[in-house]
């Protein structure tokens, strides 16, 4: 069948319908990119912010509308992920048209479901919620869908990711993630290892590691344990391996082992991505964090003592029940403290089912939310092209990865033009460079001639 998949929110996401596409190809179903073309329509979810589910609940508007139009009743619809997960078997009832709900533990059965629901049978497969026992089959089928993947479907020639673990224990009071993703558990470094091989053999020369807390990383086999920078170590040993980065970090498990790892293995880049989410102590504990400000402030301070250069980047939340102006202050401070490369700035909405929705009033209006968060911005901005502006003249290998959104828009270039091509040094930044089209997926050498909040531009040389 002609199967179009859209997908919403983290790299945790990306990777699951990368999977998905890979057995669904396997199974002999086309990938279609137009919506209106498929027999087949995924939506993969998102459930920690707002405005990604009622994304979802407008496309699911439109196809029940095209379902009920002559000659499209046997379009097959699916919602994926998180939110399949958070809304169970309820959403078929909300919403009739969707014929499929599977949750992020059972994508390997998606298409045994697709197949239920060509047969016009319900097709739902839901993970146990978090106080159920887990099933041990369920979670070993799982993992085989990360290392039966097909290494030369991904969607870059020179990158992918690959997961390390699956869900969390922090509970952090406004964060719906423990209860979709389920507990902690740490894949076996084995299979980690033979999936990075098989993919550093198909050409991926960048690897991505994947965590909701990736550095809390653990997998325990009697007495003998692998901690996250023994991962590290073992991962970077696999030839033809150039970059090694990995998302996202928990700010209380990042130990110095981990930071020595990134200073002292030549292909671990020097970038963490660690979301502080505020600078206020009072919200740190409202927020059910489990560090303060002063831990905060000494992981970035160790980071740039044992790694140099190392680039950083955060998260923030604006908003949250019961912040002050202080509160708020002191996470303006924080960024200029930090001196973050860039950080995602986004205004609390309370998610059902989380700590901070059931006890907690969302007691700041929201154009105190605008304003703050434009704020927060502003004092990024700042601190953005402040980083940014050091690398000025400096010379940057990058990893071209193809034209940038400005030249996609242009006219075609004859063969050999040069159009203004777009590529990640390893700590991150964003260079534009006028090149060759024929450079993506190549590494290259670029002097950086300018810089703005967000932008570097360089000249090859």
């Amino acid at each position: 069948m002609k199967v179009y998949i859209e997908t919403m929110g983290c790299q945790m996401n990306q990777l699951d319908s990368e999977l998905v596409v890979s057995r669904l190809r396997a199974a002999g179903h086309d990938i279609v990119e137009d919506r209106k073309q498929a027999e087949v329509v995924l939506y993969n979810t998102c459930s920690v912010r707002d405005h990604a589910e009622q994304k979802v609940y407008s496309r699911l508007g439109a196809d029940g509308q095209r379902k009920a139009s002559p000659g499209k009743s046997k379009l097959i619809v699916g919602v994926l992920g998180c939110m399949a997960q958070r809304e169970g078997k309820a959403l078929r009832k909300k919403y009739p048209q969707v014929d499929i709900v599977c949750s992020p533990g059972q994508l390997d059965l998606l298409c045994d479901l697709i197949d239920q629901a060509a047969e016009g049978k319900a097709a739902v497969a839901i993970d146990p919620k978090r106080n159920e026992p887990r099933d041990e089959v369920a979670e070993q089928r799982i993992d085989q869908l990360d290392l039966q993947r097909e290494a030369d479907l991904s969607s870059s020639s020179s990158q992918a990711y690959v997961r390390v673990m699956r869900g969390c224990d922090n509970f952090c009071s406004y964060c719906i993630v423990p209860f979709v993703r389920g507990p902690e558990r740490s894949r076996e470094p084995g299979q980690i290892v033979e999936e990075v091989k098989k993919l550093a053999n198909a050409g991926k020369t960048t690897i991505t590691l994947l965590g909701q807390t990736v550095n809390s990383y653990k997998w325990q086999n009697g007495e003998s344990s692998v901690i996250f920078s023994d991962l590290l170590e073992r991962v970077s040993a696999i030839e033809g391996l150039h970059r090694l980065r990995f998302v996202t970090s928990y700010p209380l498990n990042f130990g110095d082992d981990i930071l020595q790892a990134m200073r002292d293995l030549p292909n671990v880049c020097e970038y963490m991505h660690v979301p502080a989410q505020s600078g206020s102590d009072a919200m740190l504990k409202a927020m059910n964090r489990k560090y303060t400000r002063a831990q905060y402030d000494d992981l970035i301070d160790r980071a740039k003592e044992i790694v140099p250069d190392i680039v950083i980047a955060s998260d923030f939340i604006v908003g949250f029940p019961g912040e002050t102006e202080q509160d708020h202050q002191t996470s303006a401070e924080l960024i200029r403290r930090s001196e973050f490369k860039n950080s995602f700035i986004f205004k609390y909405s309370p998610r059902p089912g989380t700590s901070a929705a059931k006890n907690l009033s969302d007691d700041i209006p929201d154009e105190v939310k605008k304003l703050r968060n434009n704020e927060l911005l502003d004092v990024q901005t700042e601190a953005g092209l402040a980083h940014h502006s050091k690398y000025v003249s400096r010379t940057c290998e990058l990893l071209v990865e193809g034209p940038s959104p400005r030249a996609k828009k242009q006219p075609e270039m004859p063969d050999g033009g040069k159009i203004q091509m777009l590529g990640r040094t390893r700590g991150d930044h964003i260079v534009v460079f006028d090149g060759n089209e024929s450079l993506a997926g190549q590494y290259v050498n670029v002097e950086i001639t300018d810089a703005t909040a967000l932008t570097l531009f360089g000249t090859l040389t």
